[in-house]
């Protein structure tokens, strides 16, 4: 009974939590430049790298700058939670991967040399439902969060939740699409 108990205490408080989440984003309250650090401990070593990092895509360090980055020692990024790891890949997605199919773009982000990426592709491809090669990248279509979802499950990232991608999702929607409309301008 306490067990079952437990249970229902830490739905009501998940489902608090994303309805509070859903309401600042939709309230559009979110400031791309104030980040908020979630609760988990994402310093314990215990863990795997993208999950301690927050960074969902395992993106390695480059020149770019994304919203929620962090600092560490590790030659991947990291980000002060997870939904700004998500809306960091959706960007990442956006401007490099635009177009591709689902294994042209897994073949780029994750290539032979390095990992078992026909695997890879079988995997996204059968827990997404797209076709290898019908499926065109597109972060303006939401079929994007299903994608990037599978896809960092199999870069490693543990103890996610859906609400994570999508609250990503929103983040990168906010964040980097009104910054990328703007700099069309």
């Amino acid at each position: 009974m306490r067990k079952q108990t437990l249970y229902i205490v830490i739905f009501i408080l998940s489902f608090i939590a994303g309805f509070w989440a859903y309401n600042a984003f939709a309230d559009e309250t979110l400031d791309c430049n104030e980040v908020s650090f979630g609760e988990y401990d994402y310093t314990d070593v215990s863990t795997n790298l993208p999950t301690r990092n927050n960074n969902p895509g395992n993106i390695r360090k480059t020149k770019v700058t994304y919203y929620g980055e962090t600092t560490n020692e590790s030659g991947f990024e990291s980000f002060a939670a997870p939904e700004w790891g998500y809306a960091a890949m959706f960007d990442l997605l956006d401007r490099l991967y635009s177009g591709l199919s689902l294994s042209e773009a897994i073949y780029k982000w994750a290539p032979p040399v390095e990992n078992d990426t026909e695997k890879y592709v079988r995997f996204v491809a059968k827990k997404t439902g797209y076709d290898r090669n019908d499926y065109k990248v597109n972060v303006n279509d939401e079929s994007i969060i299903e994608f990037a979802k599978w896809m960092s499950v199999l870069e490693g990232m543990k103890g996610f939740s859906d609400d994570d991608v999508s609250f990503g999702y929103m983040v990168w929607d906010k964040c980097y699409s009104a910054t990328a409309e703007m700099d069309d301008e």
